[in-house]
C-alpha cells in the first residue's frame, strides 16, 4: 500500500509499506518530495499526476530492494552498501572499479 500526505506548502510525504517485521509491526519507507515548479502547484490535476508518478518510482525502488534507509552510518558502511545495491547493477566494470578506487583511496581515508 502506498500513500501521499501533504506536509507543507510545497512538500509531500510519500509512504510505501514494505511488509511486516517480526513483531507484526508494519515496515514503512518514506520520502519527502518538494515541488518547486509554480505551474504544477497551480493545477491540481498536473500536481496529482506528478505526485503519483513520483510515488510509483519510489514504490519500484522499495520493492526492488534498492532503497537505502536514511540512518546514521559510517562512510565505509555506506560505500559497502552503495557498491552492493547500486554499483554492481548500474555501472560498467571500468566505471565501477574507478569509482570504488576513488572512494577507498581518496574519500574514505
Amino acid at each position: 500500500m502506498a500513500s501521499i500526505q501533504k506536509r507543507g506548502e510545497n512538500s509531500w510525504l510519500l509512504v510505501v509499506e514494505a511488509g511486516y517485521n517480526a513483531q507484526g509491526k508494519r515496515i514503512r519507507r518514506t520520502r519527502t518530495v518538494r515541488v518547486e515548479d509554480e505551474a504544477l502547484l497551480k493545477t491540481k490535476k498536473k500536481l496529482r499526476d506528478h505526485l503519483e508518478l513520483e510515488l510509483a518510482k519510489f514504490k519500484i525502488v522499495v520493492e526492488a530492494g534498492d532503497y537505502i534507509a536514511p540512518e546514521k552510518m559510517l562512510l565505509k558502511d555506506f560505500i559497502d552498501e552503495w557498491y552492493r545495491k547500486f554499483a554492481i547493477k548500474h555501472l560498467g566494470d571500468k566505471t565501477r572499479i574507478e569509482q570504488l578506487g576513488l572512494m577507498l583511496n581518496h574519500i574514505s581515508p
